[in-house]
């Protein structure tokens, strides 16, 4: 009976996340594309991490979006669903320029989610 009730959980959760996940793709996808196309070009370190700032504006809405609708929907206030959103977008951010900066002299690109 519990690993009934646990698969059911579990598969609804997987159905929940599949939205939110698919967004992050998108948008993880997106920046891999712009740090590949950077690595090529050899752009400079500040050059990218400006270049992140405005990259990717619609993957970058539709992730944030169905962040903040997730942590709504946990009882978070607007105000702490958006904080946390820009939080989760940052670090992927983060990841990217880390990427891009160890990734930069021996031109080596990333490889997008399937």
């Amino acid at each position: 009976m519990i690993t009934i009730i646990a698969t059911a959980l579990l598969s609804m959760a997987a159905m929940k996340g599949d939205a939110m996940d698919n967004a992050r793709k998108a948008y993880n996808n997106c920046m891999i594309e712009v740090h590949n196309v950077a690595v090529a070009e050899k752009a400079s370190p500040s050059a990218f991490i400006k270049t992140t700032d405005t990259a990717c504006p619609t993957e970058r809405a539709a992730y944030k979006a169905i962040l903040v609708k997730s942590e709504r929907s946990y009882g978070s206030s607007q105000a702490e669903a958006e904080k946390f959103a820009a939080e989760e977008v940052q670090m992927l951010i983060d990841s990217v320029v880390t990427s891009f900066n160890e990734n930069v002299e021996g031109g080596s690109k990333l490889t997008p989610e399937k």
